[in-house]
């Protein structure tokens, strides 16, 4: 009989005490190391922190997040609840995250679903079908075949990638998403590397038997087996940078000492083309087996290339994880990667000194100094650089403004530093990007990798707090204008506290507190905030719902 005690080192998922109240820049990236933002609403503590003897990137004692089926009983249930994500900008939005399972044995019938929110999170829709997986299910939940032992992946093989297509979801203000666990006493199921961002395109093939799909002009995967008997969905996302600098360069890149380009070379590649990269997954990796395919990307359409010989094919698990090289093949304008065994990101890496970028960034940083912006960046190496917009987009916008134009240094191999600053600006939240041009009128797009707050707010505010209804945690923001003493308290129907919050002098600013209702029954509440300084104050009360 399966005992009720497991080996597992866990820690309860707390959620973060400072957070936005909503995620507008992309990509999103989330591991399974403390996830910022995220809340869990559960009786039983089914969900927790643990340590993957091996993650989805191969990385030893990687935090993730574990739903304990080993321990608690069918029926048991909890949901994961993720930040708000402004999708205004994004046309086609898509999510990507890991998993590892088994069952106890073949009996049981573990299963996650997923669920999305555009009303904040008052209702939680599964139409379209995000996604809804059991161990019965076929393809299956699980990525390994049943054990009677507390089931902890032991290599990165065990992991799936899944990806989720929410294009029908693209240009919404507010998208939340639940991953939702249900056990059926069977065994663990693990999460991890959590990422949402906006594809240039998404397709998929119905894989039924060995053969070459190419949903995708540019990249298509030759499938030498397909792991489940009957099959799976394979998908292939195609992504353009306009996310973090330093997916250009520097880059993370595990050395090489193996893989061979298509001339024999064997090196390092410190640079990834700017021309695009590539999330292929596939529903078929289940219990049954693990597909093995050879991956073909054609660089026909590709920039900045000048000796195709000299590239490799390169994988990494997911945004967080460094670059591998795959050996490369050259046939015409196509490379190609055989033997591949796990479905993951792919983009082309190469030498600078052979394939160079029309400019290499290597740093770009924002400081703010009241209402005063300062961007700097620096470069290693320009190629026929006529210079860079600067352009700003106010949070929960997908307009860009052209504040102006710095020059650039033409073609140099020496590194170079730019400055430009962003004066006046209102008090606010924004994002920046470089529009780097040629002088052919060929442009790439770097982003600032974090959000920028100026100044101080204009004016006292209390936000509702998020999720409402919550379980049991929940965040309240708040808007400080002015040095003051604050008092935060939450006080029930009857008018009776149950519960001080913030009480303190606190600095002109944007706030965020979290509350955690564990120990309180379910019930209206309400939530007050004063502010107090000489000849100012301001008092705000909202009301919030508790629900466990």
């Amino acid at each position: 009989m399966k005992s009720r005690i497991t080996a597992l080192l866990m820690f309860m998922i707390l959620g973060s005490s400072v957070m936005n109240a909503q995620i507008s820049f992309f990509p999103y990236y989330q591991s399974g190391n403390g996830p910022g933002g995220w809340t869990v609403i559960q009786t039983t503590p089914i969900w927790n922190f643990g340590f993957a003897s091996v993650g989805p990137s191969g990385k030893l004692n990687d935090t993730a997040i574990v739903c304990n089926n080993f321990a608690y009983a069918s029926g048991t249930a909890g949901t994961l609840v993720s930040p708000s994500f402004n999708f205004t900008a994004l046309a086609k939005p898509v999510v990507h995250f890991y998993v590892a399972h088994r069952s106890y044995t073949s009996a049981e019938n573990d299963s996650l679903i997923v669920k999305i929110s555009t009303d904040g999170g008052v209702t939680f829709v599964d139409t379209p079908l995000p996604y809804k997986k059991s161990r019965s299910t076929n393809p299956s939940l699980a990525t390994q075949t049943p054990s009677t032992v507390s089931y902890n992946p032991s290599s990165a093989s065990q992991w799936r990638q899944e990806s989720i297509d929410l294009s029908a979801y693209g240009g919404f203000p507010s998208v939340i998403i639940a991953i939702s666990g249900v056990s059926g006493y069977g065994n663990n199921l693990w999460l991890d590397d959590f990422t949402v961002n906006d594809a240039a395109s998404i397709c998929s093939d119905n894989v039924t038997a060995p053969g070459n799909y190419n949903c995708n002009s540019i990249a298509s995967v030759n499938m030498n087996s397909i792991g489940n008997p009957t099959g799976g969905r394979l998908n292939v996302v195609q992504h353009t940078y306009t996310g973090y600098v330093l997916s250009y360069s520097p880059v993370s890149i595990e050395t090489n000492t193996t893989a061979t380009t298509h001339d024999g070379s064997i090196f390092t590649p410190n640079i990834i083309s700017p021309d695009g990269w590539f999330t292929v997954s596939y529903s078929g990796n289940d219990f049954n087996g693990f597909a093995n395919y050879d991956i073909t990307i054609d660089l026909s359409t590709y920039l900045f290339l000048n000796d195709i010989t000299k590239v490799y094919i390169v994988k990494r698990a997911s945004i967080g994880s460094p670059w591998v090289a795959l050996s490369t093949t050259t046939n015409g304008t196509s490379v190609k990667a055989s033997g591949v065994t796990s479905f993951s990101d792919f983009a082309i890496g190469g030498d600078s000194a052979i394939n160079p970028l029309p400019v290499e960034l290597t740093s770009f940083v924002a400081s703010v100094n009241g209402r005063n912006v300062e961007l700097k960046w620096t470069t290693s190496s320009e190629l026929n650089n006529a210079g860079f917009d600067v352009e700003r987009r106010t949070e929960g916008t997908e307009t860009w403004t052209k504040l102006g134009f710095i020059d650039g240094n033409g073609t140099t191999g020496q590194s170079s530093s730019y400055t430009f600053s962003d004066r006046n600006v209102a008090s606010g939240k924004y994002g920046y990007r470089l529009k780097q041009s040629d002088f052919n009128g060929n442009y790439t797009y770097y982003n600032l990798s974090s959000e920028v707050i100026t100044g101080v707010p204009e004016n006292f505010a209390l936000s509702q707090n998020y999720p409402n209804p919550f379980n049991p945690s929940t965040m309240i923001n708040y808007d400080l204008p002015f040095d003051a003493k604050v008092s935060l308290i939450v006080f029930d129907m009857s008018g009776k506290e149950v519960a001080a919050l913030v009480n303190d002098v606190k600095t002109a600013g944007y706030y965020s507190v979290n509350f955690n209702a564990a120990g309180i029954p379910s019930g209206v509440y309400f939530y007050k905030l004063t502010g107090e300084t000489s000849g100012n104050s301001f008092s705000a009360v909202k009301k919030m719902l508790l629900v466990k």
